[in-house]
């Protein structure tokens, strides 16, 4: 069994009630690692949701909770709406008044003015209590930003450091679905039959079957994962304490 660091983790995880995790790069493995996580989540009371920017395709059709993946990721904006013809609009200004910002529109001569009951005021906050980074965020482009904001957690195969993340696992070599087979019970999550399904079909996607690139470990992974697929009730698992390589990056 594999032991990896998780206290700062759990302690991101005490109070949240909402959670995003991000698929930079969309495979079988990384899709079913992240929906296995998301799955254990809601049934943990904390709405979770999975961005990703590639759409999943039939290849992705056995997978349990594909329900829960965007392709769509909202700005923390404040976003003030008008229930107002926009042609009898003029002009949108803004102007700093002591301070305070103060957003100036000017309706055309003869129209009738805006009232209170056509302003709607909507702060766009995707930012949710803890974040889950499965990989690199520099595939996302634009929003590989979003890490600057909220308490972030790496997890990946590959050695990177990543200075924003309040705590990393990193397990080289090792599929992310053989790292959350481990991770999940770590950190107190059930593993049932829906997130095992996930994962045993990542881990036979991401080892062709178990044939290329596995270890004692991922073995021990599809068994463990193969044995909550046939109990509806899959305890977590007693997981004894040999140190394994995770880490919790440093600025």
């Amino acid at each position: 069994m594999k032991n990896y660091q998780v206290q700062e983790i759990k302690n991101l995880l005490t109070n949240a009630k909402t959670a995003l995790v991000t698929v930079p790069q969309l495979s079988v493995d990384s899709a079913a690692a992240a929906l296995a996580l998301a799955l254990v989540l809601k049934k943990s009371n904390i709405t979770p949701k999975v961005y990703c920017l590639q759409k999943p395709d039939v290849n992705y059709s056995k997978l349990s909770g594909l329900d829960l993946i965007t392709d769509i990721f909202e700005q923390n904006d404040l976003i003030v709406t008008l229930n107002y013809p926009l042609d009898k609009i003029d002009q949108v200004s803004y102007n700093d008044d002591g301070g305070h910002l103060n957003l100036v529109v000017k309706t055309k001569e003869g129209s009738p003015k805006v009232e209170n009951d056509q302003i709607v005021i909507k702060n766009q906050s995707s930012a949710a209590d803890i974040n889950f980074m499965l990989g690199d965020e520099s595939s996302l482009g634009a929003n590989a930003s979003m890490v600057n904001k909220g308490n972030w957690i790496f997890i990946s195969p590959a050695d990177i450091n990543k200075s924003w993340a309040k705590a990393a696992i990193v397990d080289q070599d090792a599929p992310f679905c053989e790292i959350f087979t481990f991770l999940l019970p770590l950190l107190g999550f059930r593993l049932d039959n829906e997130s095992a399904k996930n994962l045993l079909i990542g881990l036979r996607v991401a080892t062709q079957s178990f044939s290329l690139n596995v270890s004692p470990e991922t073995f021990e992974a599809g068994a463990i994962c193969l044995r909550a697929t046939q109990s509806s009730e899959a305890a977590p698992q007693n997981i004894q304490p040999t140190q394994f390589n995770s880490s919790i990056p440093t600025a």
